[in-house]
């Protein structure tokens, strides 16, 4: 049996179902499935996303790690150095391969590299229909004073190139008792604020692109903060504006003014953000899915972001969780 800080169960560590890690900024639950983010709080005990049930089947893609691809490539087709493939259509109501092959995987822990404040996960995608690739899939889960950083690499392990699309997929909500969280409704009194300055329309029944538009004057200009009363979002936003650093900042604020913030990297270029419309079990807008990708939906077909890994080449993104007092 293990016995390293941050495990859990009754089993070998390498295959316990969930970690436990705690810094400065708070502590967050890690789950094998998906490699997801299960649950994080600050130091005072506020939740700062959605809590879900460790290792589900992932249908609402709750704080997954979600690669090859994010969101939906058409049809579940694609071609790609002149060789057209045919993905499994996983999600066929709408002619699509959503999410990524890595949604429903167990991870596999790195058992010497997990501390009390860090995990480390990966997982290796071997070649298969309609994706002939292998990549090595690493995640790790870090806590310190500025919040819960979020790294995802991938090395392409195979001897062609690989097309490659990242992303995360956090339920946020602003600092929250656990008594209050999860709510019907909740989102209807906060604001959100993305710096992008266009969007992705988006056919309402197959959810796939149509055409980039600039948010101004769209009900999707988030850029001075905008409120989410009774309004459903599922979009994806980019022209990503940066702070100094590099960075781009996503801002979700509740009524008392407390904010959860969601920092990434320079290999960010596009937020999704839904508003939690669909729900689980019926109960609606519990939180707010700000997703950082490196690429939007159908990037297979659009090349719109689309990474290329050469052989033996890494691809690397980050985000943060974070939060501002009121």
């Amino acid at each position: 049996m293990g016995s390293d800080p941050g495990s859990t169960g009754t089993v070998d560590d390498d295959v316990v179902a969930v970690r436990t890690v705690s810094g400065p900024g708070g502590t967050a639950v890690v789950a094998r499935r998906g490699a997801a983010l299960a649950s994080f709080h600050d130091p005072s005990g506020n939740h700062l996303v959605l809590p879900t049930e460790p290792n589900s089947d992932g249908s609402d893609c709750s704080g997954v790690v979600l690669a090859p691809w994010t969101n939906r490539i058409r049809d579940g087709r694609y071609t790609f150095h002149g060789t057209t493939r045919q993905l499994p259509l996983t999600e066929p109501e709408r002619g699509a391969a959503a999410h990524g092959l890595a949604l429903r995987r167990d991870w596999q822990w790195d058992v010497q590299a997990c501390t009390a404040q860090r995990v480390v996960l990966h997982l290796d995608l071997l070649p298969e229909p309609g994706y002939p690739h292998a990549l090595r899939l690493t995640c790790s889960y870090a806590v310190d004073e500025h919040g819960l950083t979020v790294t995802v690499a991938a090395r392409n392990l195979g001897r062609d190139p690989a097309p490659y699309v990242v992303g995360g997929h956090p339920y946020l909500v602003p600092p929250t008792a656990p008594e209050s969280t999860g709510r019907r409704a909740a989102a209807d009194g906060w604001t959100l604020s993305v710096p992008a300055d266009v969007y992705l329309r988006t056919d309402p029944e197959r959810l796939l692109p149509l055409e980039i538009l600039p948010v101004a004057g769209s009900r999707e200009d988030f850029r001075g903060g905008r409120a989410l009363r009774e309004i459903a979002h599922d979009v994806a936003l980019g022209s990503l504006a940066r702070e100094s650093d590099g960075t781009v900042r996503c801002r979700l604020t509740g009524e008392g003014g407390t904010t959860t913030v969601l920092t990434c990297g320079e290999t960010v270029h596009w937020i999704q953000v839904y508003t939690d419309d669909n729900g689980m079990n019926g109960v609606t807008r519990r939180a707010v899915a700000v997703e950082p990708m490196s690429a939007p939906a159908d990037a297979f077909n659009s090349g719109q972001g689309l990474v290329v890994l050469g052989p033996h080449e890494e691809h690397r993104v980050w985000w943060r969780i974070g939060s501002e007092g009121g």
